[in-house]
């Protein structure tokens, strides 16, 4: 998943993600999604949605703009991901909404045990928090990134993570192809580079690292569960600040900036992989339905 905008050519910023055998791109008026059917056709549809930035002008205030940035993009990118599974024929039939929202609260609760508690727990194991807490912050976020670096691996080794993967590459190719205002062709978006430098996946690295300074200004909680709440509390509060950093480090050449973009592209290799031409091609029907002034303009079946 990835947001961006090419100011130096006055169009509008442009964002994605992957989906299943597809692509979505999302601009500030509209989002699309591209799809490759089973019988080799590419479905492609526009919603017209106002991204929420537009919407409230409060949204784009620094800070408040990364919390609302990642809920804007993860409501939408959720949503593209449920209808791909329905186009690609992946979804046999719908799923309830006691089903639906049973499956998200046990994927929160196994992602709170995974990347929260466990972590806290394993520095703990090392570090006395109370006295050395940066060092215990440090350790819990080593500990964090490896159980994510381990969970990214082992599913890019199945061959259906191979393709979504390839997929978001093709997103990436895509976006930056329209960022240097080069013709949305299959040569000329193969030849952009895979990684780009304000991608979600730097973005969860970044949460890591900001998360080490902010969690280390508290007072320690060594019980198991009042550690846990706090941190859920400051989510918001370390998602804004990486967000600034994301949107920062994509456009400066500190040595600071370098450092966060070759951190980004390290996660990003977990998670990118280079696409084939037809990936490629629905990549560009998504783009091109994105950006499309009018519904009219967008294609429905390539």
């Amino acid at each position: 998943m990835v947001g961006m905008r090419r100011s130096s050519l006055n169009t509008a910023s442009l964002g994605g993600s992957a989906a299943l055998e597809g692509v979505m791109m999302k601009a500030p008026q509209a989002w699309a999604l591209a799809v490759r059917l089973p019988d080799g056709r590419i479905h492609v549809e526009r919603h017209e949605e106002l991204a929420l930035t537009l919407r409230y002008p409060w949204a784009r205030l620094p800070l408040l703009r990364g919390v609302v940035a990642l809920w804007d993009a993860l409501s939408i990118s959720y949503r593209s991901l449920s209808r791909s599974a329905e186009l690609a024929g992946e979804e046999d039939e719908k799923l309830s909404g006691a089903t639906l929202y049973g499956t998200l609260a046990f994927s929160l609760l196994l992602a709170i045990g995974l990347f929260v508690w466990l972590p806290a727990r394993l520095a703990g194991f090392l570090v006395d928090e109370e006295r050395f807490r940066f060092l215990f912050y440090l350790l819990a976020a080593l500990f964090e990134s490896a159980i994510l670096v381990g969970y990214l691996a082992f599913l890019g080794r199945t061959k259906e993570m191979r393709r979504f993967f390839q997929y978001h590459g093709a997103e990436h190719k895509a976006i930056a192809a329209y960022e240097k205002g080069l013709p949305l062709t299959v040569e000329n978006v193969r030849a952009q580079p895979a990684y780009h430098p304000r991608c979600g996946t730097s973005f969860i690295a970044f949460t890591a690292v900001v998360g080490v300074f902010i969690y280390s200004f508290f007072p320690p909680l060594t019980v198991a569960w009042y550690w846990i709440f706090p941190r859920l509390l400051l989510i918001p509060v370390v998602a804004a600040v990486a967000y600034e950093v994301l949107r920062f480090s994509a456009t400066h050449q500190d040595p600071l900036s370098r450092f966060f973009r070759w951190l980004g592209f390290k996660f990003q290799m977990l998670t990118v992989q280079e696409p084939t031409d037809d990936m490629i091609e629905v990549a560009i029907a998504s783009t091109q339905a994105a950006i499309a002034e009018k519904p009219s303009e967008a294609p429905a079946v390539a």
